[in-house]
């Protein structure tokens, strides 16, 4: 059972690369040396700056650096900390979704614990810029997971070991640490760590950002809880929906007498399932443009005896022929087509019935585009945007936000 989650700082909380870049770039440009390209110093970032930095020196150089002049390895170090100290926070961000995954562990009452390598000064101030500093109940100035685990214990007054913990981390050997101290483990593939190195570590779990665990927190939690096919989303990575939006859309199912539901986008039948089992007499046809996860998704409806309650087709729900009324159609599928399925399946609505969409908030970029600067993100969250524009303005359908799970919108016909 996991209570007690521990976060690597840098390449899963921060993205502190352009910083830490800028700066070894200065330290060699005062100290006469020749400054190198920003993917080249990327490319050689570490835990540990000082090994970082007589790497970098060692390129601009071309290996006549001397790396036994300790006393001057010393003096360019610190310039570099200078440098760092009067920039630390000119380009640094927050990785996509973190601020809103450290609310929702609060919020769940879970433990997090801090790891950081930078001086307390630095960290300090980078969580505090962040204003992410009151969601760690520790943090720990090492990489030692137990000395992590003995400090929330040593503050809360529990007994935790490290078999209830989790380590999110994109450095291999913290990983393996966690891995020797009996710790699940998530490599973050899309941090400042080497990412073929992440995807053949064996951790646990493997994600591109560690907001994705967000979604399976109830399940490290309880993992008696439909673990089959959550396990199966959380090791593939197939998007599922958030508890609590799953949750929230479930009342709404059992307290209007929902009975046919249209879901776009299956994934591997995760909601579908869901939905099903809160009556026998509830319906759901559900599509899914992916081949591999409609076979998984129909596997699951057999593993669960539940063939007579869920129809599914495979194919692009744009083309792909739908018929009939339903009470309620649940949109889910890729998100820079929203519009388009909306204005599908309209005309698939029953009287008094319903459009739910999800991921509105997207990890709480639409409302703040600077927690990523991926090109295609911001892409993808400006259509997101658009399309919640379109509801607002839509003369067919009133819609209404409501702020659980990833961001919900239930759009209803006017009289």
């Amino acid at each position: 059972m996991t209570e007690l989650y521990i976060f690597d700082f840098d390449g899963v909380i921060i993205n502190s690369a352009d910083d830490i870049a800028d700066s070894i770039n200065a330290a060699l440009k005062h100290f006469t040396y020749w400054t190198l390209e920003e993917n080249q110093i990327k490319n050689l970032i570490e835990d540990d700056l000082k090994k970082t930095l007589v790497n970098c020196l060692l390129l601009s150089t071309k290996n006549h650096y001397r790396c036994d002049d300790e006393e001057k390895t010393e003096s360019i170090y610190q310039q570099f900390l200078k440098e760092y100290r009067s920039r630390a926070t000119d380009k640094t961000n927050l990785y996509a979704g973190i601020k809103e995954l450290l609310k929702v562990l609060k919020k769940k009452n879970k433990y997090t614990a801090l790891m950081s390598l930078k001086c307390p000064e630095l960290t300090e101030r980078i969580l505090n810029y962040f204003e992410i500093d009151s969601y760690f109940d520790v943090i720990s100035y090492s990489k030692n997971i137990e000395e992590a685990v003995n400090q929330i214990n040593t503050k809360t007054g529990s007994h935790f070991k490290c078999q209830d913990a989790i380590v999110l981390s994109d450095c291999l050997q913290d990983i393996e640490n966690a891995r020797a101290a009996g710790c699940k483990s998530v490599a973050v593939r899309g941090g400042m760590g080497k990412r073929e190195e992440l995807v053949k570590c064996n951790a646990d779990l493997c994600f591109s950002v560690a907001s994705e665990i967000e979604k399976f927190i109830s399940i490290l939690s309880d993992p008696a809880r439909e673990s089959e096919v959550k396990n199966f989303a959380m090791k593939n990575e197939v998007p599922i929906m958030q508890d609590e939006g799953s949750d929230f859309i479930c009342s709404y199912i059992k307290e209007n007498n929902i009975k046919n539901i249209l879901e776009i986008g299956s994934a591997i039948g995760y909601s579908s399932m869901k939905f099903a089992r809160l009556n026998p007499d509830i319906h759901v046809t559900t599509i899914e443009i992916d081949k591999s996860r409609y076979d998984t998704a129909v596997e699951n409806f057999k593993k669960n005896n539940l063939e007579q309650q869920i129809k599914i087709f495979n194919g692009d729900a744009l083309t792909y022929p739908i018929e009939g009324k339903y009470d309620l159609i649940f949109i889910d599928a890729a998100k820079a087509q929203y519009i388009k399925f909306f204005e599908r399946f309209k005309n698939n609505l029953a009287d008094n019935g319903v459009i739910f969409s999800d991921n509105l908030s997207f990890h709480g970029m639409v409302e703040d585009l600077s927690l990523t600067h991926n090109y295609s993100t911001i892409k993808l969250v400006k259509k997101i945007r658009k399309y919640i524009d379109f509801l607002k303005n839509n003369e067919e359908f009133t819609t209404e936000f409501f702020d659980c799970g990833d961001g919900i919108s239930i759009s209803k016909k006017k009289s």
